[in-house]
């Protein structure tokens, strides 16, 4: 992304008097620094030390030109990093015939394929979730949530494997398996053999196979319905029986061998933060503190969490809860749980992120952006449902539809729950939710198609993301960092609810990759520690501070300053941010040879 970037002087010393800094205060005469290109690889090995944020994408089956349309959309090319599909087993093989994807392709089979090649043509990662069970294949003879027989969730994982390899990156086996729904005549035990283990097996087979490709593989998310009846085996419903899911998989040696990380569900449900109860998932972020507890506790430092599924629900129906006091769920509800949510999450270790791409016909209301009349078909069959949308492009829909039939023929039918309406839209011509600008803005740490790694974390010892000062203030406060090794740059992510933009405050990372205590240590597949700038070499800062309006997710009171040059002190890089507010994105960057101001 290119800045027209405003040059001045970030302080790197204590503060100058009180807490408000002019733009006068700032001298203009600091030369500009240019950036020593680098050249950016065709593709990476995805390891969990990496960072992915993105979108959940579910393409219709039929409807092409609104798939394409949908790929083109910035959430996808100027924001993401990697996508995340539900790929079911029922819609790709409805058949046995159909288990030949070169002469029987199902519509489902190629409706992915042409939806992960606009991703691969776009340098996005790509991660699957494979879910149920075909009626020819299932025990029961029923299609759905019911269990494989033996053998035959591998070999349909082969066949995947074999069909998508170079253009799939990671692999999460099942959805929401703790759940009874997902496999009915199921349990734990089939769980873990069938479908992970063998799963597993069947994915790094594949993938190790001449010429290997690197993969991730991981298990299931859990589903945070309270009361809903839970997989034979576990004991008990909700957080309890999350608890034991966990206690199962992580207690099963030979599963944990095959797997690179667990999943947790990242979700504003039930309360608005993801929590079940008072003691197992207190929250999203606690179902995370759970499981690594659990890990560390058997000794599998290692292992990583990664998101399952995630969603932040924005309407007024009853998944969308009013969590700041005013009695409506709204977007700006939304707002506040997503900031909350991903903040928590990401400052804790949890390294990848997908929220859905657009609003559907599903009964949550939890699309990033809105529904756009990609043809200008819902137009000219009801004129009333649209607006001109604020960008220029197509038209934003302005309520939940459910739509049936192909690009060019499609009706429109009503969806099922809550129906939103432009009443619930608190920008209507904003082709973008509300949510979707805080979600952008944590979205930077992942570099979009870049490969980009975890950094230095909060309150790691010698590993630490420092900020300090009276800029730095409130009760609700995160810090993240990245290393984007594409641009050879660190990214720090502040957010600070009391900032106000007035008064100055100093951050501090490690200048190279540490040791650190999860990630880029002893376990990593690969070996990054020590990249980054050497002791000496001079670099400079970028940086923009801000808030984002709950009003329409504008950019208010922005700051952006650049430092000269600077030198590491202590192997630190260090940036005073002269005025911060509640946003804070800060680069630091290499310095050309002879560039920039001392």
């Amino acid at each position: 992304m290119l800045w027209a970037w405003a040059v001045g002087l970030v302080l790197t010393g204590g503060y100058a008097g009180g807490c408000s800094l002019l733009a006068e205060d700032i001298p203009a005469s600091v030369p500009a620094v240019s950036a020593v290109p680098v050249s950016r690889p065709a593709s990476y090995a995805w390891t969990t030390d990496h960072m992915q944020v993105g979108v959940r994408w579910q393409p219709f089956v039929g409807r092409p030109k609104n798939n394409a349309y949908d790929a083109t959309r910035p959430v996808f090319t100027q924001d993401s990093s990697y996508v995340h599909f539900w790929v079911s087993w029922p819609g790709i093989e409805p058949t046995p015939a159909h288990r030949d994807y070169t002469k029987r392709p199902s519509p489902l089979l190629q409706t992915i394929e042409a939806a992960v090649d606009a991703c691969v043509a776009a340098r996005l990662k790509v991660e699957f979730v494979l879910l149920h069970c075909p009626g020819w294949a299932s025990v029961s003879g029923q299609s759905g949530g019911w269990k494989p027989k033996p053998d035959h969730f591998g070999e349909f994982v082969t066949r995947i494997a074999r069909h998508f390899k170079g253009r799939v990156h990671s692999y999460q086996l099942y959805h929401e398996a703790n759940l009874k729904s997902l496999m009915q005549d199921g349990d734990i035990d089939y769980l873990m053999s069938e479908i992970f283990m063998k799963g597993a097996q069947a994915v790094r087979r594949v993938y190790d196979a001449d010429p290997a490709e690197p993969v991730v593989i991981s298990t299931s998310g859990c589903s945070p319905c309270h009361m809903c009846p839970t997989l034979t085996g576990l004991d008990g419903v909700g957080g309890l029986g999350i608890n034991d899911f966990y206690d199962q998989l992580i207690g099963n040696r030979t599963l944990m061998n095959r797997v690179d990380a667990l999943n947790i569900n990242v979700s504003d449900h039930l309360d608005g933060y993801g929590g079940i109860d008072d003691r197992y998932v207190t929250s999203t972020w606690g179902s995370y503190d759970l499981v690594r507890r659990k890990l560390d506790a058997r000794g599998y430092r290692g292992k990583k969490i990664l998101a399952a599924e995630s969603w932040i629900s924005w309407d007024d129906g009853r998944y969308g809860i009013d969590v700041n006091g005013d009695g409506v769920g709204n977007e700006q509800d939304a707002y506040r749980r997503t900031l909350t949510i991903l903040g928590q999450c990401f400052q804790r270790g949890l390294n990848t992120m997908n929220l859905p791409w657009s609003d559907n016909s599903s009964e949550w209301a939890m699309g990033l952006t809105k529904r756009r009349d990609y043809n200008g078909r819902v137009k000219a069959l009801q004129p009333e449902m649209v607006i001109p949308a604020s960008d220029g492009g197509p038209d934003v829909v302005t309520q939940k539809i459910r739509v049936h039939g192909g690009d060019d023929n499609f009706t429109i039918h009503d969806p099922p729950g809550n129906v939103f309406t432009i009443e619930d839209y608190i920008d209507p011509s904003d082709p973008n939710h509300l949510h979707y600008y805080v979600w952008r803005w944590y979205a930077q740490i992942a570099g979009g198609p870049d490969e980009v790694i975890r950094h230095a974390m909060a309150d790691q010892l010698g590993n630490d993301i420092a900020v300090w000062g009276p800029g730095y203030r409130g009760k609700e406060k995160y810090r993240i960092s990245s290393y984007n090794r594409t641009r050879d740059r660190f990214l720090v992510l502040v957010y600070a609810s009391g900032a106000n933009g007035r008064c100055p405050a100093t951050v501090s990372i490690p200048a190279t990759i540490q040791r650190g205590f999860y990630y880029n240590n002893e376990f990593s597949r690969l070996d990054f520690r020590g990249e980054g700038f050497a002791k000496c070499e001079p670099y400079y800062a970028r940086v923009v501070t801000k808030d984002i309006s709950m009003q329409n997710g504008a950019d208010v009171d922005v700051v952006r300053t650049q430092t000269g040059k600077l030198r590491p002190r202590c192997r630190k890089l260090t940036v005073t941010v002269p005025r911060m507010n509640k946003f804070t994105t800060i680069e630091f960057i290499r310095a050309a040879s002879g560039a920039g101001g001392g």
